[in-house]
């Protein structure tokens, strides 16, 4: 951390261009300099000692949202251990909005991370730099147009509308409207641009498929002073035009049976835009007696258009023959094609939200399923199975990667021939390599690998395609789960994002797992080893050979350099060696240790852990411990009844923090090395008291004789 007594390394940082901060542990600023205090108009005093909430201080993205605690760059840097660099606006006291770039870098104590140091750089001339670039280089360009058809020629040679060409160069998505000039022009009455306008705004206020296509019929019906209005959707499978939304019309009519591609389609694929068809003059028609009991006098029909595409027929019924104007079917033409905008945004929507609803039901499925057991195998079989079954896809694998021979070795699959899964080796591969590059998913096309190791194998496996996503924990690459499709698949960034979560939690689940498991078979063992030892304390009167066995023990199932037992003589001040495993006779011979601080804490029963030895000041023989290669120790009091008989200490050969387990592991051996004194001690007192007993009776029985 910085030493702000240095007043040279303050100055500098305070006459810096640039934002300089600092966020402690408990992210709050520490420091705060000149910079900082004319960019946000916050001064230090107003800051220092407070968290960014506290201190006034507002993250915005581009849209004017204001960014959550979590995102924040320093938080971002405390969470991940490393340099967050991220682009914003800020806003500032006086309400203005400032972009900004900020990298938030963390400070690092004996290897711990103690607080963040953040520099924030006003990028405002940056981005009006490349704005007056761009629009330079837009002006300097010359673009050949039609002065007839007002089509624009691309840098491919090809001539598009207006539209599609601003559309693709970056200036938005267009939908078709109507200015008041040519409203004016194409309806001569004003009626027509305030239906249009009402119809519009009906339309436009849902995002429901089924409020949007009830909306256009009824509206229709209003506005235009029918009898009705129905509208049906083309289902390009079956050729027919499907209901969609009706007003006006009984049921029986509605329902009087299927309608295929009618003249009015035809009309429309050959350029025609409207439809009038008179009953009278009709009579051979499908439908004539429907029609007729229904009271229709004539039907317009006009095709609704997307783009070029026509998707469907909004129909409208008179009960009267009527005369359509000029103006009144290009009026007719445009509310289709608002109405056609509407359908397919509806739809866009619908599918939208439909396919987030399935993203939360699968994830909801595999996640529930993972977390069901914690067993590595269980959970891996789990992932292989429930992936394809929820997505529908034909199988899936699991590869673990081995650091050690760089391969992906199968952890587990589904979906899959036994001979295909088993097939050979697979070595680190692209999709690795991506992962490592930092691309998240590849998608693997069989047909266009043919010179790959195993084509002929995925030819025969039914195998077209092959999504391999990188399983990563904590930045760590762990593995590959790979998803195989039988027949050739497109994903779309949403579909790659998803199975990126899914892959992610994955690995989240494997690691836990491999975490649970790996506790518990320390917990085993740790149990094992605490029976051997309370077996042999009961079975044996002699302290030195359990005292031997605990030493030698305790570091093979604990990962230790070497362990001690020291106990007190009979003065109760010093302590003699009685039991070591794993260190030279140098070293337990280079002299006493109970001045040691550490060894005085112990015997005050009190468990001491220290992670370096070579700094810590409660060690008096630090250069014997470093030749020793000594790193990290643990000192415990050996109690017996309430009385400390000396201690147990515990070695490393790298630096260690111990464990609240591994303490009271320890802890639970160096007691049963007190009983196993405290029961040779009554032995040795008992034996003594018997033959002093016996000779006794032998003197008194010599002297009767």
């Amino acid at each position: 951390m910085f030493n702000w007594m240095w007043n040279t390394y303050r100055k500098i940082l305070d006459n810096m261009t640039d934002g300089v901060y600092l966020v402690d542990l408990d992210q709050k600023i520490q420091y705060w300099n000149r910079t900082a205090e004319s960019l946000t108009g916050l001064s230090a005093g107003e800051v220092i000692g407070k968290t960014f909430n506290e201190a006034g201080i507002r993250y915005e993205d581009e849209k004017g949202k204001l960014l959550q605690n979590f995102e924040y760059p320093v938080a971002l840097c405390f969470q991940e251990k490393r340099v967050v660099s991220k682009n914003f606006f800020i806003q500032t006291k006086d309400n203005g909005r400032i972009p900004l770039e900020e990298s938030a870098s963390p400070l690092y104590h004996r290897g711990k991370i103690t607080s963040v140091i953040s520099v924030i750089k006003d990028i405002t001339h940056c981005i009006e730099a490349v704005e007056l670039r761009l629009r330079t280089e837009k002006k300097e360009r010359l673009i050949p147009i039609c002065g007839w058809c007002k089509k624009i020629r691309s840098d491919e040679n090809y001539w598009e509308q207006l539209e599609t060409y601003l559309t693709k160069e970056g200036f938005g998505v267009f939908t078709h409207g109507m200015c008041p000039s040519c409203a004016e022009k194409i309806f001569e009455k004003k009626v027509y641009l305030e239906s249009y306008q009402k119809i519009c705004k009906a339309i436009s206020s849902s995002i429901s498929l089924d409020e949007v296509l009830q909306l256009i019929v009824t509206n229709a019906v209003k506005v235009m002073n029918v009898k009705a209005s129905l509208l049906r959707l083309l289902n390009k499978e079956t050729k027919q035009l499907e209901i969609a939304a009706h007003y006006g019309l009984s049921d029986k009519y509605v329902n009087k049976g299927p309608v295929a591609y009618d003249a009015s389609i035809d009309d429309a694929l050959a350029g025609q835009s409207v439809s009038v068809y008179d009953m009278a003059e009709h009579k051979d028609s499908k439908y004539y007696e429907e029609a007729l009991a229904e009271g229709i006098r004539s039907i317009l029909s006009i095709p609704l258009r997307f783009e070029k595409e026509i998707i469907g027929v909004l129909r409208m019924y008179t009960a009267e023959p009527v005369k359509y104007t000029e103006d009144d079917l290009k009026f007719i033409t445009a509310i289709a094609e608002q109405g056609a905008t509407a359908i397919v945004n509806a739809k866009r929507f619908e599918r939208a939200v439909s396919r987030e609803k399935e993203y939360l039901r699968v994830f909801e499925e595999i996640t529930k399923a993972v977390s069901s057991t914690l067993n590595v195998d269980e959970v891996m079989n789990l992932i292989v199975k429930k992936i394809p079954q929820v997505m529908g896809q034909k199988g899936s694998s699991l590869r673990l990667i081995n650091k050690e021979n760089e391969q992906l070795e199968l952890a587990a699959y589904y979906g899959l021939s036994a001979k295909y899964a088993n097939k050979g080796p697979v070595a680190y591969d692209a999709s690795i390599a991506d992962a490592l590059a930092g691309k998240a998913v590849s998608v693997y096309e069989i047909a266009e690998h043919k010179d790959s190791k195993y084509y002929r194998e995925a030819i025969e496996e039914g195998i077209k395609t092959i999504l391999s996503i990188p399983m990563r924990f904590q930045n760590e690459v762990i593995g590959v789960l790979r998803v195989y499709t039988s027949k050739p698949v497109q994903y779309n960034e949403t579909d790659l994002k998803f199975m990126e979560t899914i892959a992610e939690q994955t690995a989240i689940a494997i690691v836990n797992a491999k975490h649970f498991e790996s506790e518990l078979s320390k917990e085993k063992e740790y149990l094992k080893v605490f029976q051997e030892v309370t077996k042999a304390v009961s079975s044996s009167l002699r302290a030195n050979e359990v005292l031997n066995m605990i030493v030698r023990k305790i570091p093979e199932v604990m990962n230790l350099k070497a362990a001690t037992v020291r106990l007190l003589d009979s003065t109760g001040k010093n302590l003699k060696l009685v039991a070591s495993f794993g260190l030279s006779e140098k070293y337990l011979n280079k002299g006493p240790v109970d001045a040691e601080k550490n060894v005085t804490e112990a015997l005050e029963e009190n468990p001491v852990a220290i992670y370096d030895v070579a700094t810590d000041n409660r060690i008096r023989y630090k250069k014997e411990a470093e030749e020793e290669g000594i790193k990290s120790m643990l000192t415990l009091p050996v109690v017996a009844r309430g009385k400390v008989l000396g201690i147990l200490r515990l070695l490393t050969g790298e630096p260690r923090e111990f464990s609240q387990q591994e303490i009271d592991f320890a802890a639970s051996l160096a007691e049963q090395c007190g009983i196993a004194i405290e029961n040779a001690t009554m032995y040795e007192k008992t034996k003594k008291e018997y033959d002093n007993m016996m000779q006794f009776l032998d003197g008194a029985f010599f002297e009767k004789e």
